[in-house]
């Protein structure tokens, strides 16, 4: 995949449009998902969608040199939403994130595996859906979050613990094993 990442961002840099619509078609999910995972927004995770692909096209000469560049979108993708978030705090003076309840799907088991993923800390959230859901490597994720391979793998272990303690105080063990 990442070979044609390449292509279409080098693609992009001359001028190719239709190449950038392939790349947002093949990673938009993936930013968005990101950007809602740290914001539980969903219209702030599409404005972040929007501003990164925006900046990748703006940028695709200098983005096709980078050995990875979806880290590089995904990286783009997290600052642009704690940028937004902390924006969004000064003008509507809230401290506290509030979940988009329209996000959530009525699906009983995604709803209590979101009730317990939201439960974590953000660092965590984000540890946990680079690894789990995209599949990043640890020391991927400690690249995307500019953090220590350890601290990674340590908020890792102690978000996994955090899932399976409120599955079974809820009496679902099985559903942790489900979803994670």
């Amino acid at each position: 995949m990442d070979r044609d990442i390449h292509a279409m961002i080098s693609d992009m840099a001359k001028g190719n449009m239709d190449a950038f619509g392939e790349l947002y078609d093949s990673i938009s999910d993936r930013v968005f998902n990101y950007a809602m995972t740290i914001s539980r927004n969903k219209e702030m995770a599409e404005d972040i969608t929007h501003e990164v692909f925006l900046q990748v096209h703006k940028h695709a000469g200098r983005i096709e040199k980078m050995a990875d560049p979806v880290a590089y979108i995904m990286v783009s993708a997290r600052n642009h939403s704690y940028n937004m978030q902390k924006r969004e705090r000064r003008v509507t003076g809230l401290q506290d994130d509030v979940p988009d309840i329209s996000a959530i799907s009525s699906a009983f088991n995604r709803l209590v595996f979101e009730d317990a993923f939201s439960a974590l800390p953000v660092k965590q959230r984000e540890v946990v859906f680079l690894h789990l859901i995209c599949g990043y490597k640890h020391k991927e994720v400690a690249a995307i979050q500019n953090t220590p391979v350890v601290t990674v793998k340590w908020r890792y272990r102690q978000a996994i613990s955090k899932l399976k303690e409120f599955f079974a105080q809820n009496g679902m063990e099985e559903k942790c094993d489900e979803q994670i």
